[in-house]
């Protein structure tokens, strides 16, 4: 029996946090395993250091084999990477932020003091709480199993604490208004798929583009140290408005262009059905072929 849209709304609601994803706990040995003493020779480092980080949760615990704690290549790397923060004047309550935030899959602009730079005049978007019934109401029979899984998989919807969230408002007024024009709900799921991919590429590209050539000589590339990423902050914050200004315009001359193509593909295809020609005649030939010359 077919589901109805409230039904699974009803649905997602309940079973929303069984979704979450279990984020383990200790890590196993990779690569070549070491001791604690061999550890913190290896790292540059003291073993009373190894167990502060382990204890503050910087690292993760060894695996037991009997009375002794196996250490692993990744205990290493992780135990080089705090020595290279400590170095670039990052405090241990710093470091600990930031592998929190990395570890629970969190963004770290926050933690580095890049947010209000990078979001600017694009300010990221406060998300709102909506209703089954109001979503119910904007895409009505649309709602099914398909489509609601693909609005939470592109991040239309989603469930927080039992309600349903629209993380991003401005798309889904976008796709509110589309659709009262006429846009069926999987074209529109596929169409912001599609927008998201491509936006990403330009965003990545811009971003490797001033990582390449600005950044990465002050950093050597190494982690950036404090003063780097307020100086990574204002390089951003001064190519900002740059970057609007070249997505807009090239925003501009790409629809004029496609739209222009898609009218002048239709009126051709209207001039074919008329006139049988696969190509358009020129104005005078089409005007004197259209009406036979009178004789004198």
């Amino acid at each position: 029996m077919m589901k109805t849209p409230q039904t699974l709304l009803k649905q997602l609601l309940k079973q929303g946090r069984d979704l979450l994803p279990d984020m383990g706990s200790s890590a196993a040995p990779s690569g070549q395993e070491h001791t604690i003493d061999e550890l913190a020779r290896a790292a540059g480092t003291t073993v009373r250091n190894v167990r502060a980080y382990q204890d503050r949760g910087l690292i993760a615990p060894p695996v037991r084999r009997g009375r002794a704690g196996i250490y692993s290549d990744a205990h290493l790397g992780r135990l080089r990477m705090i020595n290279q923060l400590l170095e670039r004047g990052f405090t241990i309550a710093n470091i600990k932020e930031l592998v929190d935030a990395w570890e629970q899959g969190q963004d770290l602009d926050h933690v580095l003091g890049l947010d209000s730079v990078i979001a600017g005049t694009w300010s990221i978007e406060t998300p709102h709480y909506i209703s089954a019934e109001e979503i119910t109401e904007i895409f009505g029979d649309e709602i099914n199993e398909v489509t609601l899984a693909r609005a939470l998989r592109i991040g239309l919807f989603d469930v927080e604490e039992g309600k349903i969230k629209v993380p991003s408002p401005r798309i889904l007024q976008a796709g509110t208004e589309l659709h009262k024009a006429g846009v069926p709900l999987d074209a529109l799921l596929r169409e912001i798929e599609v927008l998201r991919e491509d936006t990403d590429r330009l965003t990545r590209s811009f971003v490797q583009l001033v990582a390449t050539h600005l950044v990465d000589p002050l950093t050597d590339n190494s982690l950036p140290s404090r003063d780097q990423i307020n100086q990574i902050g204002q390089v951003i914050e001064r190519l900002r408005p740059l970057a609007e200004m070249v997505v807009n315009a090239e925003m501009a001359k790409g629809l004029r262009r496609h739209a222009n193509a898609y009218i002048g593909e239709r009126f051709r295809e209207v001039l074919q059905s008329h006139e049988g020609e696969p190509t358009r005649k020129p104005t005078s030939t089409s005007k004197s072929a259209s009406k036979p010359a009178s004789k004198s």
